[in-house]
């Protein structure tokens, strides 16, 4: 995954607020990265409406 790429948010792991849950299905831009746990890494993705907030990699797909 790249920075500029579409993805689209295909599950959610966690228990999040409902803003977050309301984007499940919807399609964003990755525009940055973030360190999680010491180890993985996730992707901070911005939607339309302009609301940005950071998913795990295994939590977005990439769409054409």
């Amino acid at each position: 995954m790249d920075v500029g790429q579409k993805v689209r948010v295909c599950r959610i792991r966690d228990r999040v607020a409902q803003d977050i849950i309301q984007k499940l299905g919807q399609v964003g831009q990755i525009t940055g990265f973030k360190m999680t746990d010491g180890s993985g890494v996730g992707v901070i993705v911005t939607f339309d409406d302009r609301f940005s907030t950071w998913f795990f990699e295994d939590e977005v797909e990439v769409v054409g």
